[in-house]
């Protein structure tokens, strides 16, 4: 029996290799760049402050860099964005010091006159071992927690943020069928997770009724995961209290695939709301300029695709989560993406 499991186990892992291996073919088909100078958008921006999102001292990332995330704020500021975002998970929460630093950073940015945008990831302890795992079941159900047991820590997590920052956004359900719906040990129907997310909607319009809520989700038709079924049953439901849906794209053909998608759903379903770039960046730059050239090309097409915003993701190199695809070196210092984003929004106000 465990033989006949290690087979199916390697055979699905290298069914996952080939589909990576052919989304890296097709990521290389570049798109015509469009010149910076005729990117003139209304979009709102924002940007993740990375020595933030994440962190506590028992997950891998570490305790919340307040120094080095007070810097960050300040080239947010110089950048010219319009918020900050700061993804936490619960067990941040657990910690009265890191609470302190989430405190000093959002005040911070407020002191900026800087948006605030929280990101609520719930449980990391409660998520599969690795991402393997996650993409193995990409419509959630290899978690930790009973379905009773998620709700409540939750929406406890939802009406705890809300009440001590009252935010001008945030985001719930994120990617639910990987992230959210894998912190789960069982696989729920998305007609839960729909009025689940009413649920939640509702506890955070009745502390913060200006905060503006938003789903970030995956809307890829062409590849999985994708969360496609969830986007359909939001949208056609047409909850009023749901007022952001943003797409988290990777690569070029993703970034097409998900724009069309959503545009599509959009019209199909009279959504009220507004659609965002919820995050977006290539897994693998070869230098800089590959990552400013499809930043100019992803804010262009949506853009011109009538969405309503665009969050940078992620900023800085070696800040934990961003690894080498940040808009910032990690000595601060910016890349090219960082000063044609800049000039994109100086020539748009």
């Amino acid at each position: 029996m465990g033989k006949k499991r290690f087979i199916t186990f390697g055979f699905i892992l290298i069914i996952i290799l080939f589909i990576l291996l052919i989304g890296c073919f097709f990521n290389n088909n570049i798109p015509s760049i469009p010149d910076i100078n005729d990117i003139h958008t209304s979009m709102t921006f924002g940007i993740t402050i990375d020595d933030a999102c994440y962190h506590a001292p028992n997950l891998p990332y570490g305790e919340i860099n307040l120094e080095n995330s007070l810097r960050e704020v300040d080239m947010a500021k110089e950048l010219g964005v319009d918020f900050i975002r700061i993804d936490i998970r619960n067990e941040t929460l657990q910690y009265p010091d890191e609470i302190n630093k989430l405190d000093s950073i959002i005040n911070y940015a407020c002191s900026n006159e800087l948006k605030i945008y929280i990101g609520v990831y719930g449980m990391e302890s409660w998520l599969p071992a690795s991402f393997i795992d996650m993409l193995i079941h990409p419509d959630g159900g290899d978690g930790k927690a009973d379905w009773d047991e998620f709700k409540d820590m939750y929406k406890d997590q939802v009406i705890f943020l809300a009440n001590r920052y009252y935010p001008d956004y945030m985001m719930i359900m994120v990617e639910l069928c990987i992230n959210l719906g894998n912190q789960v040990n069982s696989v729920r129907s998305i007609e839960e997770w729909v009025q689940f997310t009413k649920l939640i909607a509702d506890s955070i319009k009745s502390i913060s009724p200006d905060t503006k809520i938003i789903l970030n989700e995956i809307a890829r038709r062409t590849s999985t995961p994708n969360s496609i079924d969830y986007i359909k049953a939001i949208m056609q439901d047409n909850y009023e209290k749901i007022d952001i849906i943003g797409i988290d794209p990777y690569s070029y053909n993703e970034l097409e695939d998900e724009v069309a998608t959503i545009v599509e759903f959009r019209k199909n379903y009279n959504w009220h709301g507004k659609m965002w770039v919820g995050e977006t960046n290539l897994l693998h730059f070869n230098d800089e300029n590959e990552q400013r050239d499809y930043f100019l090309y992803s804010i262009d097409i949506t853009d011109k695709n009538e969405f309503d915003g665009f969050c940078i993701f992620y900023f800085r190199d070696g800040s934990g989560t961003a690894e080498s695809n940040g808009i910032l070196n990690e000595d601060f210092t910016p890349k090219s993406a960082y000063d044609a984003i800049k000039q994109i929004i100086q020539q748009s106000d």
